[in-house]
């Protein structure tokens, strides 16, 4: 079922990743080093899972357990980028406004996995209350 609301939630997921990998490519390493994200491993490869997990997550409305889990390792590294990019920004001499936006990206991911996570959960408990009844 597309229509629920963790569906919308997973598309401002992947739709607030992609922007921020397209209009904001370089980002800030823990040692406050600017780099693109494509110089960057693991810069890329989260990137990467952070804009393609959440639209095929989309798409896995019937398995509702993966949907969650799935949605907790995406917070899990979305905390990593975040803890890397914030640590990066304060270590930096030079304090850019773009390397501040990059900060709020993954900050907005995580409001809006959360919400998802919480619409997941919200549709499982009401499955259970069915399957009580039946």
């Amino acid at each position: 079922m597309l229509q629920r609301i963790q569906t919308i939630y997973l598309l401002f997921v992947f739709l607030i990743q992609l922007a921020g990998f397209i209009f904001l490519p370089q980002r800030l390493l823990y040692s406050g080093v600017s780099v693109e994200v494509n110089q960057s491993y693991i810069l890329l490869i989260s990137n990467l899972l952070l804009i393609v997990v959440p639209f095929w997550n989309i798409f896995q409305f019937r398995n509702r357990k993966r949907q969650f889990v799935l949605n907790r390792v995406l917070l899990l590294i979305i905390l990593g980028v975040l803890l890397n990019q914030c640590t990066g920004y304060f270590n930096s001499d030079s304090n850019e406004t773009h390397q501040l936006l990059a900060c709020v990206v993954p900050m907005l991911t995580i409001i809006f996995l959360s919400l998802a996570n919480k619409g997941i959960k919200r549709d499982e408990d009401l499955v259970r209350s069915a399957d009580r009844l039946r």
